[in-house]
């Protein structure tokens, strides 16, 4: 008698999987990212400590080297580098000098407000409308009045739950972006040019109402007055 293995037959080595782990087949079907299988995450354990030394490093100095971030973080310059790398140019403006490949002289020029900002240097909106639902919570907390306390918590849970997409947009508004509504440029782009003003809007004042002009008139008015007169005019007096 033949045994039956139509069983195992999905046992055996698949040939569409060689090459791969014995898992990988159902991890990559979507139940885990593969940004977790394929990448590392380097943004907390190396990006975001560099960038906040870097920003608070240009509070001091005009420039900071590589050198000097890996002294302040206690990463080795190399590792600094590559996270400079990674950071340029949305929030580091970094150059590399002429060092034979060797980073420690490499430097960071500027920092983004994209930096400022992930840093916490500079508001966003969503740390702003966080901020305020938090003091209107401790304020409740604190508040002996029952109505006004009643009143502050409402407040605190629509600004940071119910109404917080709002919020947000509002404390955006309120942040608002420089350059008169204008997206900040980028690090390394002109200024945007400002529009020509209204013809109209441009018309010369008399000279009477320019102070300066007036007091100039004056000037050659008595020069005129104190000038001595002509020869001819002396010849026709005599």
């Amino acid at each position: 008698m033949v045994p039956d293995t139509s069983a195992q037959d999905g046992l055996g080595p698949d040939p569409t999987r060689q090459g791969r782990p014995p898992d990988a087949g159902s991890r990559l079907s979507g139940a885990i990212p593969v940004r977790q299988l394929l990448v590392e995450d380097t943004w907390t354990s190396r990006d975001l400590p560099v960038l906040d030394a870097t920003v608070a490093l240009l509070e001091q100095s005009f420039m900071v080297t590589v050198t000097d971030i890996a002294a302040r973080t206690g990463f080795e310059p190399a590792v600094v580098a590559a996270a400079l790398e990674a950071l340029d140019p949305g929030y580091v403006d970094f150059r590399k000098t002429t060092t034979g490949g060797d980073p420690r002289f490499w430097y960071v020029y500027k920092a983004t407000p994209e930096a400022r900002r992930a840093v916490g240097q500079w508001p966003t909106a969503e740390a702003l409308a966080s901020r305020l639902a938090e003091e209107l919570t401790a304020a409740a907390a604190t508040e002996p009045d029952a109505e006004r306390k009643a009143l502050l918590t409402y407040a605190a849970r629509l600004i940071g739950d119910t109404l917080r997409d709002v919020t947000v947009r509002a404390a955006g508004n309120v942040l608002g972006p420089p350059f008169g509504g204008l997206p900040a440029p980028e690090l390394g782009t002109p200024l945007p040019q400002p529009e020509p003003p209204d013809a109209q809007q441009l018309r010369p004042l008399p000279e009477a109402d320019l102070p300066i002009h007036a007091a100039a008139a004056r000037q050659r008015e008595e020069s005129a007055d104190e000038a001595p007169a002509s020869e001819p005019d002396q010849a026709a007096a005599s």
